[in-house]
């Protein structure tokens, strides 16, 4: 089994795949939508719902505008919604079948506020950090430097690399002596910073935070993380 799956994710139509809309309007051309459509109310009629959503989502991908493609696969994603014992399965399906239906994304949980990232591991704040960092604007920047991030309040420690559009955390027994700065900060002094609370300079101020080395290290390495909108959607919507 494992040899097949390797074999298979190495086949050059999974390594360079068509997008999801040019790959379905390929499958409802060669097979009809007509077609596509009868079997995929064949299947949902009788309770094989994941087979009668891989047809009608292929459909709705190339005919949005349909709203009977839209409603069936809408009720698809529902019996499966309700079938699910996990909650992540439940909320996806749930949530395809609530944008078919009303072209409107649900707004989502506000899982940056300062209590969430109060809590949440150092680490994983960092590689949050990494996945917002906009590697095109770092490398413009000439965004090369390395920091210690000591953590009085919690007594933690960790080291941080950024170059070549990069950025890479560890946590450390002390501060790494090769490092370019060192930030003294409490934990949820941070998350205030990356929500916007406050900022790195009223921190310094006030005394609650310093740095050695680089005074300019966070207005350096904010303007190059990428904002993004949580509200996206996962299918087609119908515009106005």
């Amino acid at each position: 089994m494992n040899l097949y799956l390797g074999y298979y994710d190495a086949n050059p139509v999974n390594i360079n795949p068509l997008l999801t809309q040019d790959k379905s309007c390929v499958y409802v051309e060669a097979a009809g939508a007509d077609r596509l459509f009868k079997a995929g109310m064949t299947h949902f009629n009788e309770g094989r719902y994941q087979e009668a959503s891989q047809l009608f989502n292929d459909l709705v991908q190339c005919v949005p505008t349909n709203k009977e493609y839209r409603d069936a696969l809408s009720d698809s994603f529902e019996q499966q919604g309700y079938q699910s014992e996990t909650m992540a399965w439940r909320n996806s399906y749930l949530q395809g079948a609530n944008e078919l239906r009303t072209s409107k994304p649900k707004p989502p949980l506000a899982m940056n506020s300062t209590d969430i990232l109060a809590v949440a591991p150092t680490e994983g704040i960092f590689d949050m950090m990494a996945v917002r960092l906009n590697a095109t604007k770092a490398v413009k920047a000439g965004l090369n430097l390395s920091f210690n991030t000591v953590h009085k309040d919690v007594k933690q420690y960790f080291y941080t690399e950024i170059s070549n559009g990069n950025m890479v955390t560890v946590e450390t027994e002390k501060p790494v002596k090769t490092a370019g700065s060192t930030l003294y900060i409490n934990k949820a002094d941070l998350a205030d910073i990356l929500i916007g609370k406050t900022t790195a300079s009223e921190l310094f101020k006030s005394g609650r935070a310093s740095i050695q080395g680089n005074q300019n290290l966070l207005q350096e390495i904010l303007p190059n993380l990428d904002d993004f909108d949580p509200a996206f959607e996962i299918l087609p919507l119908l515009k106005n």
